[in-house]
């Protein structure tokens, strides 16, 4: 049974069982010659939620950082001097930031 595996630079590890793993890796490149011939290999199946996450993970990737339309509508408001900024939810968020950071018991 062939077992290909992929990106492992062996002359980065410099351990004592290098020349075992460069022989297993020559190895496996001669199953994957045999794979050819009809030698079965073993294969990986996402499960269903991994295929989600990944479904999500793109969806996330493809949505942009910032949102534009609410920067130029803060814009506006600056320019136009209508922009008004509450000191207690600036406090809310700042003392929620540092809960986050570290923990509700700091002093």
């Amino acid at each position: 049974m062939a077992i290909e595996i992929s990106g492992h630079n062996l002359a980065q590890t410099g351990s004592a069982g290098d020349s075992a793993k460069l022989r297993a890796v020559r190895s496996d490149d001669n199953a994957a010659a045999q794979t050819k011939a009809g030698v079965k290999t073993d294969t990986v199946q996402l499960t269903g939620t991994a295929a989600l996450m990944q479904k999500i993970d793109a969806q996330i990737a493809a949505e942009p950082v910032v949102d534009l339309q609410r920067v130029e509508a803060i814009r506006q408001q600056i320019e136009n001097g209508t922009y008004q900024i509450d000191p207690q939810r600036v406090a809310e968020k700042m003392i929620h930031a540092e809960t986050a950071l570290y923990g509700s018991d700091r002093t």
